[in-house]
C-alpha cells in the first residue's frame, strides 16, 4: 500500500511507532535521510470503550455488584483428637485458604502416659536463650497456644504465604458463646483417638498436663463448660417441644386438605 510513496528512495523507509493514544496508534515514516514526510494513523476496531481510571473504579470494594469474597469459617471440635494428627490436617487446610476455628483444645490427647509427657515438657521449659531469655523460646502453658505452636511448626512461617495461613487460625479452650451460636461443629475422623490408638494404649489429656506445668484456668474452663452444657440441654428440650407441636399442627392441617393436594405435597417431601 505504501510502495508508491517510496519509489524514488534508494533505501526502504523505517516506520517508528509513537503511542499518542491507546486507541489511535501513529506511525511516522522516515526516508533515507531520516526526514519525516508522512503521518499515518490507523484506528483499532472491536475494542471496548476506555474510560480514564479513577480511584473509585480501581478499588474493587466500591464497585457495585461485586462483593468481597469472605471464606466460611470452619469450626472444628478437637475433643478426643490426637494433637499432631489434628494439627497436620488443620495446617494443610489453612494453606488451601480455609479459615478455621478450633474449640475444646484442652481435651486434645497425646500418646504416652501423663508423667512421661509432663517430664518432656518440663525439659522443654529449661531451654532458653542464655544471653537474653526474653528473646525466646517462649514456653506456652495453655492448650490453645500449644496447639497453635504445633500448627505453626507445620507451616512455612517465614514466608508471606505461611504467615497469612497462620492468621486464619483461631483456637479456644472450651466453646465460647460467640462460637456456640454459629451452628454445628465438625470433627477430623482420621485424627480421632479411637481411630489412631489401640484400646490399651496409654494417652495424656492435654488440659491435665498443662495444669501440671502452670496453666491456671483449668477450673474456670470446666465451670464455663458445665454452664454451657446445661444451657444447651435446656434449649434442646425446648426445641423438642416446639418440634412436637409443629408435627401435631402439620398433621391436623393435612387432615383438612384434599387428598390430591396431600399427594402432591408427599411427592415433594412436604407431607
Amino acid at each position: 500500500m505504501l510502495g508508491a510513496h517510496f519509489e524514488t528512495f534508494a533505501l526502504p523507509p523505517r516506520p517508528f511507532y509513537f503511542p499518542t493514544h491507546p486507541l489511535v496508534p501513529v506511525f511516522l515514516i522516515l526516508d533515507a535521510n531520516n526526514r519525516a514526510f508522512r503521518l499515518i494513523t490507523r484506528r483499532r476496531v472491536h475494542l471496548p470503550e476506555m474510560v480514564p481510571p479513577t480511584r473509585k473504579a480501581v478499588n474493587r470494594n466500591n464497585r457495585k455488584g461485586i462483593k468481597k469474597h469472605r471464606p466460611d469459617i470452619i469450626v472444628v471440635d478437637l475433643k478426643d483428637h490426637v494433637l499432631g494428627r489434628a494439627a497436620a490436617v488443620v495446617a494443610k487446610q489453612l494453606l488451601l485458604g480455609k479459615k478455621i476455628t478450633v474449640v475444646r483444645c484442652e481435651q486434645l490427647t497425646i500418646a504416652g502416659s501423663e508423667i512421661r509427657n509432663k517430664i518432656k515438657y518440663l525439659q522443654f521449659l529449661r531451654k532458653r536463650k542464655l544471653t537474653n531469655p526474653k528473646l525466646g523460646p517462649f514456653h506456652h502453658r495453655s492448650p490453645s497456644d500449644i496447639f497453635i505452636r504445633t500448627v505453626r511448626s507445620m507451616l512455612p512461617r517465614y514466608t508471606k504465604r505461611g504467615q497469612r495461613a497462620l492468621r486464619q487460625l483461631v483456637a479456644y479452650e472450651g466453646v465460647p458463646v460467640n462460637v456456640a451460636r454459629t451452628g454445628g461443629r465438625v470433627v477430623i475422623p482420621r485424627a480421632q483417638r479411637h481411630n489412631c490408638y489401640r484400646n490399651e494404649r496409654r494417652f495424656t489429656v492435654l488440659g491435665n498436663m498443662c495444669k501440671n506445668v502452670g496453666w491456671k484456668y483449668s477450673d474456670v474452663v470446666k465451670k464455663l463448660e458445665a454452664a454451657r452444657v446445661e444451657k444447651s440441654g435446656r434449649n434442646h428440650k425446648r426445641m423438642e417441644k416446639l418440634r412436637d407441636a409443629w408435627k401435631v399442627a402439620r398433621k391436623a392441617a393435612l387432615s383438612k386438605m384434599p387428598k390430591k393436594n396431600v399427594e402432591v405435597l408427599k411427592k415433594f417431601g412436604y407431607a
